[in-house]
């Protein structure tokens, strides 16, 4: 059941590359934002939005638009920049044991809460047992994956134990720290936040609208905007027609609606590169794709700069592997696979498949029976960009030589079909955990290694990734992982989608959002009201 959960989780996140249909369902109505939620027009205030919160403890909140905001009243214990790589924040440097298991850090301080206390070791201890008695769903309760235990060793210092020697065990220590005193002590701390970050709250009305001014308490510089407003919408085409109106400041969506805002009252489109990965699987059950020269072919026929252009219009990032470009873990020097539909005839040529008839489709004669070279492509038809990539797919394996079926399928057949090991081919996707770890998905008998993928090199190499201790045993591992992912090709990496913070014209300044926090630096940006 937990697999099953755990796949579902997954692909629900990659069901769709954004919300490309919406925009013609929503020019056709002409509610406005004001008549479907009440959001009143706003005056001279940077205005976000958020859903309604069922609480404002960023530990045991389950929203994620919520958690963006609660982001400015709380600061994590590590911060992380646009590579991915640890930054100081709560705590102000670290060392890990020389297994890997611990870390100790010390804390930064002169970081004050906003009731004027000082953060102290006993804040991170108590943060840690929340998120142990935090729902299952919080936004952070997967820390507890990872971490096993928080013990103050001084006023200003702790030690971090883990479950297991696990190289990305530090990108798992991103979530906030809250206050023991106040939280512990109080009874209505769910709607009354006491942070340490940039804001803090003013007003609160309920399921309406939030205020937040600059916190006089925050140790860093002090924010160029003063205010900040927080609508509470209902959805996220509440949001796009808030935005559309003029109601609120920015939005967060797919960058492939780029289009959709390029207007004057738009100032820009801030780009950031999401967690959000496409491939092409093969499935190792079938003997046709233990053959690695007809997985090279399959590769060499992927035209990416068409898909680049024609399905993701130029808003990814194209990968090699299936770690995010982005990354300080990414690897560029691995073999690669340019469009080449010659070199893709010339590797089938090779491992025996001719056409002998000259009737475009390719032959082999396989225990005495001559067999024409098939393959199904597998993919959820609900996902209009993957369906691209399938039929694209399709049409340039059919002309070096292949029969294709495309199988466009629901999403709940889509399941079973890789849970049964029913396809070829498959177009798909995961939204990958910022707590990086390969093995569920190319280790033999991984939880998530649908491709039915078994390779004893591979295991030892992922080993290697998984328990390397430090940033360069760290990158040296995985650069060695993925040269053989590239290698071997279980997967054909394709590419990591971005997404976008559209920013209306009253915003200046550097915008700068990251995956794990579309606000970070805002402490930078402008505000100004236009005419």
């Amino acid at each position: 059941m937990m697999k099953k959960r755990i796949f579902l989780l997954l692909l629900i996140f990659c069901l769709g590359l954004g919300g490309c249909g919406k925009k013609e369902e929503q020019t056709k109505k002409k509610t406005t934002a004001t008549e479907e939620t009440g959001i009143a027009s706003k005056d001279a205030m940077l205005t976000l939005s958020m859903r309604i919160p069922e609480t404002l403890n960023p530990l045991l909140n389950r929203e994620e638009t919520v958690d963006r905001i609660l982001k400015l009243l709380f600061l994590p214990l590590l911060d992380f920049d646009e590579s991915g790589k640890a930054c100081p924040a709560v705590a102000q440097n670290w060392e890990f044991s020389a297994d890997g298991r611990s870390l100790s850090m010390n804390l930064n301080s002169n970081i004050r809460w906003q009731d004027g206390t000082a953060l102290t070791a006993d804040d991170v201890v108590y943060s840690v047992n929340t998120l142990r008695n935090a729902p299952e769903d919080a936004v952070y309760k997967q820390v507890m994956n990872y971490v096993s235990g928080c013990s103050k060793t001084g006023t200003n210092s702790v030690v971090i134990t883990f479950r297991d020697s696990f190289s990305s065990n530090i990108d798992a220590l991103r979530f906030p720290i809250i206050p023991a005193g106040y939280y512990s002590g109080q009874s209505d701390t769910n709607t009354k936040p006491v942070g340490d970050g940039p804001y803090e709250m003013e007003s609160y009305q309920q399921a309406s609208e939030m205020k937040l001014k600059a916190s006089a308490s925050y140790y860093g510089s002090t924010p160029q905007i003063s205010e900040i407003r927080v609508k509470m919408t209902a959805g996220e085409e509440t949001d796009i027609n808030a935005f559309e109106q003029g109601m609120t400041d920015v939005l967060v969506t797919n960058a492939m609606d780029a289009g959709k805002y390029a207007d004057e009252s738009v100032s820009g489109m801030h780009q950031f590169t999401s967690n959000q990965y496409d491939f092409i699987g093969f499935n190792f059950r079938k003997e046709l794709w233990k053959d690695k020269s007809v997985r090279q072919a399959v590769a060499y026929a992927v035209p990416r700069d068409n898909l680049k252009e024609s399905v993701y219009l130029n808003y990814a990032a194209m990968t090699n592997t299936p770690i995010n470009p982005k990354s300080w873990l990414y690897e560029e020097n691995v073999a690669t696979y340019e469009y080449n539909p010659t070199m893709a005839t010339t590797f089938l040529k090779n491992s025996g498949w001719t056409d002998a008839d000259k009737d475009g489709k390719l032959e082999k004669e396989i225990s005495g029976i001559r067999q024409s070279l098939r393959a199904t492509i597998l993919v959820n038809q609900e996902n209009t960009g993957r369906v691209q990539i399938a039929s694209k797919l399709k049409e340039e394996l059919t002309a070096i030589g292949f029969e294709v079926t495309l199988d466009k399928v629901d999403f709940e057949t889509y399941q079973q079909s890789l849970e049964s090991g029913q396809f070829d081919l498959v177009v798909g996707g995961w939204k990958c955990s910022e707590v990086t770890d390969l093995t569920p998905f190319f280790g033999t008998g991984g939880s998530l290694n649908y491709i039915g993928y078994s390779d004893a090199d591979m295991d030892t190499l992922l080993t290697a990734a998984r328990t390397a201790v430090g940033e360069g045993q760290t990158l040296l591992a995985y650069s060695s992982l993925q040269k053989k992912l590239a290698e071997e090709l279980p997967y054909i990496s394709i590419a990591y989608r971005n997404q976008a913070v559209f920013a209306s014209k009253n915003i200046g300044g550097e915008v700068h959002p990251v995956e794990s926090n579309v606000f970070r630096g805002i402490e930078a940006w402008t505000y100004q009201k236009g005419e």
